[in-house]
């Protein structure tokens, strides 16, 4: 066949094949969410399966910041939003022409920084493939393509290490890239990393600056502005460094020429900075300005970039690291503007539309450490093997527990809460956001209630950092004990956040409850000292404020609690099992303090609400969502998920059981029967009237929130139901979930008042749950549910993280983080009814044992101190 013939044959099989080939679509193919690579409250940028950075924040921006939404201006019809940060790879093989390809699926007309590649630039095309996977901190990706010889791996993270708050809120990102060649040739590889000068995005009246830092095993370029307001949210320095001293560098690019044609005739970078070929220099004044005339004032453009050339032999590959960092010191505190109340200072001018006025320069945590994203990047690098390590090791720790990896995947993808939505500042104040969105801030910052359900998870991993929110809601807590639904961006303020918040009777003893679980899981007694007056306010207020019929029971009388379109009336389930447990924790908690009356006010009320709880709302299958007995609402039988909370953080606390311990399993299995539906969801609440169809609720009510899956509910629920050794239950429970959210792209932002909601955290609760785990001052509670003879779970404690590991006959606790204290341990008898003996490191430990019925309390015959790696173990008697 001659040479026109095979063209001719090749043409007929391609248009046969487009005339009768069809492309699939699948949803998983939406890049939706992703991880949120950054620092706890020092911004992050999100990266999604596309190859793509998503909602930038580290410039202290609007909505998790105060500061100008980021917006970048253009010139109009263009979107180069994407080209912020990217990676492209040239390469040449062996008597071949070179080629270019951008690591990132094409998904627009302008990419890499560059408007229409496919006509203005043909040599650069996006990759073919990518293969993901993301387990929090770490996103991996392999990037292949039918026309490149050979794979790229780049593993990008940020250290994630519990209890070290300085290392886990570092203003980087890492990008650990390996280049395997799979051809039968030799090939050219010169990998490279580009970053736009974001600096000043807001500000046009402005020049760009860089510079490169050159040391013996790195190289940084540095860039930032100058000629603006350097009090401004948006100034600052950012960078990347590549790890490596025979990096080459091409500094102050902005267009096409001469930038990307280089990059077709050579395989490294000539170590320029055409910075000032970007700036405008006044003639008559030497005055610096940003590149803009009348044409050019929407387009303000300034990249760099950086990369590295390797020669590789077939089977060969290479390893090569970036770093990402930046330094943006200036954020600012703003709380609510109440409705009606007249704005005097303003931070820019888009604070009316957000409702916000300036307070103060807050700053940011990591500014205690840095003066410039310079100096973040020498940190980073000098300590890059030390922070992988301890980062991993806690991943790797995690992944070792015997859960099934879906119900891991799912804890670990909450974890994205603490960069998504965190706040830290400079004085180590903290707390996260309610809701987030691309463009708005939902609710206020450290939400009473909301917190109820995903503190679990910071006083399980930073319990610093839940302390301090929990002491910022002390300091506005009202004179008479009311106690702050949320607070403002600054966190000396509160701030409003939903209608209706001022008269919330559930936000004292949610305040409560979490204080007091904070102590004991901690065991910090300058922390009850300093908090237990606040305490003391707050359940006094509900008996002397909201109590009018005296009868030591807060008065429900509407809507005024989370679930903010349920009316409940009387005696209710969700606000009076809290009642109940916080009265409860107020009795121990006045007992420590040597407060006699008010620890014997406590146990009076703690009786008087427990009987009105079983007596009124017990309706022999679970506890009802309200009776009201005084009034004109009579009974309302619905089912409501949430129903016994207060007993869920009773177990978290180890206070033990305040309600019937046979009612609430009962009520947890019918809640079961009710309101859940495997590959649905568990609904919020379900009404017996209506068994096959859901209630239709009042129009004025804002959103329908009894037939809504609110993740957080789930997860806790979840949770409760490992502690009631529900085991199988509960998995069903988050599996559903992780399907749900895997299914809808969302798996890293899980939504109900805004995204990246904070209630979900809550999942942390699993990894307690399925332990039975509960600390009280160094005394340990482990009642496992997990039906298997041997198994290993992981778990954290006061300073550190450990891992329990059930033998036959033995149990064996290795701290694996921290130093563990522990002055007694309490277990099932099933797990260990006749123990032998107790060791730590192979040394013989004195005890004495205090059979509780279905449990056995060991008491050391002094604290034990459990180093690092070390292990506890606990060994039965052999049956004869």
């Amino acid at each position: 066949m001659g040479k026109k013939s095979k063209l001719i044959l090749t043409f007929i099989l391609i248009s046969f094949s487009i005339l009768f080939s069809k492309e699939v679509y699948k949803a998983s193919h939406r890049p939706r969410s992703g991880i949120a690579h950054g620092g706890i409250g020092s911004g992050y940028i999100e990266l999604r399966k596309d190859g793509q950075f998503y909602n930038w924040s580290i410039f202290n921006n609007y909505p998790l910041g105060t500061g100008p939404i980021f917006e970048i201006p253009s010139l109009p019809r263009t979107k180069d939003d994407k080209s912020l940060l990217f990676f492209i790879v040239r390469y040449q093989v062996e008597g071949e022409e070179p080629q270019l390809k951008l690591l990132q699926l094409n998904k627009g007309y302008d990419e890499a920084g560059l408007e229409g590649i496919a006509y203005y630039y043909p040599w650069l095309e996006g990759i073919d493939q990518i293969e993901y996977e993301a387990k929090f901190p770490f996103t991996t990706m392999t990037f292949s393509d039918s026309e490149m010889p050979f794979e790229i791996d780049m593993r990008v993270h940020n250290p994630f290490i519990p209890f070290d708050v300085k290392n886990s809120s570092l203003p980087g990102v890492y990008f650990d890239f390996t280049v395997r060649n799979n051809s039968t040739k030799k090939v050219n590889v010169f990998l490279i990393a580009s970053l736009r000068n974001l600096v000043g995005y807001d500000v046009s009246d402005k020049y760009f600056t860089a510079d490169i830092i050159e040391k013996k095993n790195y190289k940084y370029f540095d860039m930032s502005v100058g000629g603006m307001d350097e009090s401004y949210p948006s100034y600052g320095q950012m960078g990347i460094a590549s790890l490596s001293g025979e990096s080459t560098y091409y500094l102050g690019w902005e267009h096409k020429h001469p930038y990307y044609e280089r990059l077709v005739v050579e395989d490294h970078f000539p170590n320029i900075d055409d910075t000032e070929g970007r700036n405008v220099i006044d003639k008559e004044t030497g005055e610096k300005r940003g590149r803009y005339t009348t044409k050019w004032t929407k387009n303000q453009r300034h990249f760099s970039s950086i990369g590295i050339t390797r020669e590789l032999n077939c089977g060969d590959e290479f390893q090569h690291s970036f770093l990402f960092t930046w330094n943006f010191p200036n954020a600012y505190g703003a709380h609510q503007v109440q409705e009606g109340q007249k704005p005097i200072e303003w931070l820019q001018t888009e604070d009316y539309k957000i409702g916000m006025k300036k307070t103060k320069k807050t700053g940011n945590y990591y500014s205690n450490f840095f003066e410039s994203s310079a100096e973040v990047a020498d940190y980073m690098i000098d300590k890059k093997t030390e922070l992988f390590d301890r980062t991993k090791q806690f991943f790797n720790d995690f992944y070792s527990s015997d859960l099934p990896e879906f119900a891991l995947n799912q804890i670990n993808s909450n974890l994205n809460t603490f960069i998504s939505s965190s706040t830290l500042t400079k004085d180590k104040k903290f707390a996260i956001r309610e809701g987030m969105a691309p463009n708005k801030s939902w609710g206020p910052n450290g939400t009473m209630d909301v917190s109820l359900y995903g503190s679990s998870m910071i006083i399980s991993l930073f319990p610093d950092l839940q302390k301090s929110t929990m002491k910022q809601h002390k300091k506005v807590q009202t004179d008479k004990g009311e106690v702050a639904h949320g607070l403002g961006y600054d966190l000396d303020y509160l701030q409003s956040g939903t209608w209706g918040v001022y008269h919330r009777i559930d936000l004292p003893g949610n305040y409560i409850q979490q204080v007091m679980r904070d102590f004991y899981w901690t065991g910090d007694e300058y922390y009850l000292e300093e908090m237990y007056p606040s305490l003391k306010d707050a359940f006094n207020y509900v008996l002397q404020h909201r109590d009018e019929d005296q009868d030591m029971l807060p008065d429900m009388e509407g809507i005024m609690c989370s679930y903010d379109n349920f009316p409940m009336y009387g005696v209710a389930s969700y606000i009076h099992t809290q009642w109940l447990c916080a009265a409860k924790m107020m009795m121990k908690a006045a007992e420590m303090m040597n407060d006699k009356e008010m620890a014997q006010k406590c146990a009076e009320v703690f009786d008087i609400t427990k009987r009105k709880v079983e007596n009124q709302l017990w309706n022999g299958e679970y506890y009802r969502l309200y009776n009201d007995q005084k009034g004109e609402h009579g009974v309302d039988n619905a089912c409501l998920t949430d129903q016994i909370i207060g007993q869920w953080m009773a177990h978290q606390s180890g206070i033990g059981y305040i309600l019937d311990k046979d009612k609430v399993h009962t009520a947890m299995e019918n809640i079961l029967k009710m309101s859940y539906e495997y590959d649905f969801g568990l609904r919020n609440c379900s009404w017996p009237e209506y068994p096959d169809l859901y209630p239709i609720h009042e129009t004025d009510l804002w959103v329908d929130q009894a037939n809504t899956c609110w993740t957080g509910v789930e997860l806790g629920f979840a949770s409760f139901l490992m502690y009631e050794d529900m085991y199988y239950e509960a998995l069903d429970v988050v599996q559903t979930v992780n399907n749900r959210y895997r299914e809808n792209g969302l798996y890293f932002n899980h939504q109900e008042f805004g995204g990246h909601y904070f209630r979900p955290m809550s999942a942390w609760g699993i990894i307690n749950g399925v332990l039975g785990l509960a600390i009280q001052q160094d005394n340990y509670k482990f009642s496992p549910c997990l039906p298997e003879p041997k198994y290993t779970l992981f778990f954290t404690f006061n300073n550190g993280t450990a891992l329990f590991k059930r033998y036959p006959g033995k149990i064996g606790i290795n701290v694996r983080s921290g130093k563990m204290e522990m002055e007694t341990i309490t277990l099932d008898k099933k797990d260990m009814e006749n123990i032998a003996d107790i060791k730590l490191q192979d040394k013989n430990v004195k005890y004495t044992i205090q059979d509780l019925g279905d449990k056995v309390k060991v008491q050391f015959a002094r604290k034990l101190n459990i180093d690092k790696d070390q292990q506890l173990l606990i060994t039965g008697k052999k049956d004869k």
